[in-house]
């Protein structure tokens, strides 16, 4: 590896620890929720994180659009990117294709 490419490879792997510590300080100081424990988490666990999160992921965004003072885009954005993660481990749904419906034909009387 030349010097660059071990440049980059640094700063990818710095900015995906300062990425984990913000998801860390956030999901601790606003949930409660270690993440060491959100990974060892069984399936109905994981739902039930995933919806205590998308609920203080929409609080924060009302304080934002109410430009209240405790409003951190910081903490908006750990906690998205907190939900991804979780979301990423988690199973995609997946939805059965819809029935075709027959074009009904107006003709020219």
């Amino acid at each position: 590896m030349d010097l660059q490419s071990e440049a980059r490879v640094f700063v990818t792997e710095r900015e995906l620890r300062q990425r984990k510590a913000m998801q860390r300080v956030a999901l601790l100081c606003n949930c409660g929720i270690e993440i060491d424990r959100l990974q060892m988490a069984d399936p109905t666990a994981r739902l039930v994180l995933a919806k205590r999160l998308k609920r203080l992921i929409e609080r924060e965004r009302i304080r934002g659009s109410n430009r209240h003072w405790s409003y951190d885009l910081n903490r908006h954005i750990a906690l998205k990117q907190a939900l991804d993660d979780l979301e990423v481990a988690r199973p995609p749904k997946t939805k059965p294709a819809p029935k075709r419906r027959r074009q009904k034909i107006v003709g020219y009387a």
